[in-house]
């Protein structure tokens, strides 16, 4: 890798997000860091997506292929690309100008990172921002037993991960992106910038606060099966591994509770509570049930809102 200024290559996927996707790609094309790569995947969308990427294939590498998933897009345009720090966007999020530069500026200060990301600002359908997220600094204890998942969008990589971690898992829908950093974790120390530098848009049809049907819900399951079943996973968390089980047990009830499967969620619940029951009677887990109950009505009221304003 360059010890200057390296090359990053950002991947955009998209899948019917005619409404956001030029935004996104505007982003990137105005960043104050010049030296980037950018590919955009249509992932056999049936919407105008297609049409507005092309008209920007003379700055950037356009890719359509069928319908294969977030994941499965994520790892084709990465494979393709040839930049020394790699990162992504979804097709509804957007970078501030000087993302790239900020993230790569930290990265040099430790270039022993194998990964940097930054805090960001919720913004609403219009790319009004309403809420600053200032993420937590990476502490990879409480990804691994708490399901704690701090990278959120604009996060930069070093190329070498994706072969030490094999990219993200196409087999998940629900939390690639924590399944990624569980791995990540694995390899070297991760920074966190901060200062808001991309835009998570919230929207009518926003992924993240989706109802999930079971099978997403059940992917906590898979995730932690397969990362302890690593023989690289230290000791010190293979020991906790209980812990890690009641968290997710958690996570899994909210996910449950947003899709009104409530009888779902108290059979999580119980099952935590009998592998450790401080999961469940602690603050952070009645704020994630909370947020279960109540967060897709919440999020329906904010778009609502930024529609009448």
């Amino acid at each position: 890798m360059s010890e200057g200024y390296p090359k990053v290559s950002l991947v955009v996927p998209v899948y019917n997000a005619e409404g956001y996707i030029a935004e996104a790609i505007d982003s990137i094309l105005a960043q104050s860091y010049e030296n980037i790569e950018l590919i955009v995947i249509d992932d056999g969308s049936s919407d105008g997506s297609l049409k507005i990427i092309n008209a920007y294939a003379d700055r950037c590498t356009v890719i359509s292929q069928e319908n294969r998933g977030q994941s499965a897009a994520l790892n084709a345009g990465w494979q393709i690309s040839t930049g020394d720090m790699l990162g992504y966007l979804s097709a509804d999020d957007k970078l501030e100008s000087d993302a790239i530069e900020c993230l790569v500026s930290a990265w040099r200060a430790q270039p022993e990172a194998v990964m940097v990301y930054p805090d960001y600002w919720l913004i609403d359908e219009y790319s009004r921002a309403f809420r600053l997220v200032e993420v937590p600094s990476f502490d990879y204890s409480d990804v691994v037993l708490r399901g704690v998942c701090p990278v959120g969008p604009g996060a930069l990589f070093k190329r070498e991960l994706l072969e030490l971690t094999g990219g993200w898992d196409c087999q998940l829908r629900q939390i690639p992106d924590y399944d990624f950093l569980l791995r990540v974790g694995l390899f070297g120390n991760v920074l966190h910038v901060r200062k808001a530098l991309a835009g998570f848009r919230v929207h009518g049809g926003s992924q993240t606060f989706a109802a999930s049907d079971e099978a997403k819900a059940r992917e906590y399951h898979y995730v932690l099966d397969k990362f302890f079943s690593r023989d690289d996973v230290p000791a010190v968390f293979r020991d906790k591994r209980p812990m890690a089980e009641a968290n997710s047990l958690v996570l899994m009830a909210r996910l449950h509770l947003r899709a009104g499967r409530y009888l779902r969620a108290l059979g999580c619940l119980k099952q935590a509570y009998s592998l450790i029951g401080v999961a469940v009677l602690n603050y952070r887990s009645i704020r994630l049930l909370i947020n279960g109950v109540f967060g897709r009505a919440l999020h329906g009221f904010r778009v609502a809102y930024s529609k009448w304003i």
